[in-house]
């Protein structure tokens, strides 16, 4: 093989997309990731990183685009990190999804013939997420982080991932902004106030929570803001001040106060109302996030009679419709917040065959088991990080019939799968679902079965 540098420049056929986004070419068998190609193009690149074994490479040149490729409608395509798909056509994100997450179960996982079902394509590519978070930064007021960068910001007017009122609200806070003088927080110095404004919407209830969160100190002027959000926009029905002196770029609240309105904003799900803060965890795309809620009952089969532990349960976005076709469910969440919230949730709806439970996972199942007995279903619907082996045993040691996994990271997924059908387990589906069109990120569930033979567990042999 050739000896490859970085500045090198190469002609290169892309042959597929890999998680992450990027285009994957080879060069005599080396490997090549390229952002923002498509299969077949043909590309001149220039390698920006070389390794051993792989390179990276930006685009130097187009010499023959793909017939998937489209023209991408927003105008920050490229240099924001919000999207890394708009130059492909919808058809070819669902091909580029599905073929992931194959080969993440079968080159990750271990795992042959898998029985993948075709992705169900969101009925909204754009104007379907109900949370966005932008950042404030001194040199582009208010906008989105570019890729890779946790110190650098670009200035937006508008986002087509959300709803076109997410856009106007962001276009008048900046000018607020602007109007009063205000300081953006610097993530290199950790000097300025304004950290980030949070949107979120209840897609079928037109209800909206802004958040502003600083840095610690005084906000005189976040009133005077409320104000006017909430004189232009109706919708909106909470205006919330979260302070933060976290160093991470991520929105983490230390202090929050009620600039005007509630708290919470609600949202409706499956025929189910769920209360939603600032930091509640709650899908971000609704009409997918429904479409999930009933995959997940129909892959449990449940007849009535079953005991069920759903996993990482949230504020109960499974767990309640699943308790109406059980006869108990319990879930389990480490954030006390998405506990109370789901309890209350629970009590709202008038449902009283589930009980939720808060601690770590691999701890409660374990105690769970011991008090009621082995339950017939677990669900699990775990952070992109997955669950890790010390879960999967555990799930495994509790010997349920039948597990139905919700992921949202195909090669997370595949090393919990084998690890859970190290314990005689089957997969019986996988459906894949796209929750975030423009984006590689794919919803995976999956069923899995106990083979009648298998050994006993631990617990169950108590």
């Amino acid at each position: 093989m050739p000896e490859f540098r970085k500045g090198q420049e190469l002609e290169l056929q892309v042959d597929r997309l890999s998680y992450g986004g990027r285009g994957v070419a080879r060069a005599d068998g080396y490997v090549v990731f390229v952002p923002y190609t498509a299969p077949q193009d043909r590309i001149r690149a220039r390698l920006v990183r070389a390794k051993r074994s792989f390179a990276e490479a930006e685009v130097v040149e187009l010499l023959e685009p793909s017939p998937d490729r489209v023209t991408p409608p927003c105008p920050y395509f490229g240099r924001c990190g919000g999207c890394t798909w708009q130059h492909l056509s919808y058809q070819a994100q669902l091909a580029a999804k599905e073929q992931i997450v194959r080969e993440s179960l079968e080159r990750l996982g271990g795992l042959r013939d898998v029985p993948l079902r075709r992705i169900v394509p969101a009925p909204k590519p754009f104007g379907y997420r109900n949370k966005m978070e932008f950042a404030f930064h001194p040199e582009a007021i208010l906008g989105l982080h570019l890729p890779g960068h946790f110190d650098r910001v670009l200035e937006i007017d508008e986002c087509l991932l959300p709803s076109p009122l997410a856009s106007a609200i962001l276009r008048q806070v900046k000018a607020f902004v602007r109007e009063r003088n205000l300081t953006c927080y610097d993530p290199r110095t950790r000097q300025g106030l304004l950290r980030h404004l949070v949107y979120r919407e209840g897609t079928r209830t037109q209800q909206v929570l802004l958040a502003v969160v600083t840095a610690p100190g005084p906000f005189p002027e976040g009133p005077e803001l409320a104000r006017r959000l909430v004189r232009e926009h109706p919708e909106v029905r909470g205006v919330l001040w979260a302070q933060s002196g976290s160093l991470s770029d991520a929105v983490v609240v230390d202090r929050l106060e009620v600039l005007w309105g509630e708290p919470t904003i609600e949202e409706e799900l499956a025929g189910l109302r769920f209360r939603l803060g600032l930091e509640t965890f709650f899908q971000t795309n609704t009409e997918q996030a429904e479409r999930m809620v009933h995959m997940v009952v129909d892959l449990a089969r449940l007849e009535g009679t079953e005991r069920v532990v759903d996993l990482y349960c949230g504020v109960g976005t499974f767990s309640l419709p699943l308790a109406r076709r059980a006869q108990f469910v319990w879930g389990v969440e480490v954030v006390p917040s998405a506990v109370e919230s789901a309890r209350q949730n629970a009590s709202r709806a008038g449902i009283h065959n589930v009980a939720f439970l808060q601690g770590e996972v691999h701890r409660v199942l374990p105690e769970l088991v011991r008090h009621n007995g082995p339950p017939e279903v677990v669900l699990l619907d775990p952070p992109r990080s997955g669950t890790g082996g010390k879960v999967m045993r555990a799930v495994g040691r509790a010997g349920p019939r039948r597990v139905v996994y919700v992921s949202c990271n195909p090669t997370t997924l595949a090393a919990d799968l084998r690890e859970l059908v190290a314990f005689g387990y089957r997969i019986r589906e996988v459906q894949p679902l796209d929750l975030f069109p423009q984006t590689y990120h794919v919803e995976t569930l999956v069923c899995l079965e106990r083979d009648p033979a298998a050994q006993r567990t631990e617990y169950s042999q108590r």
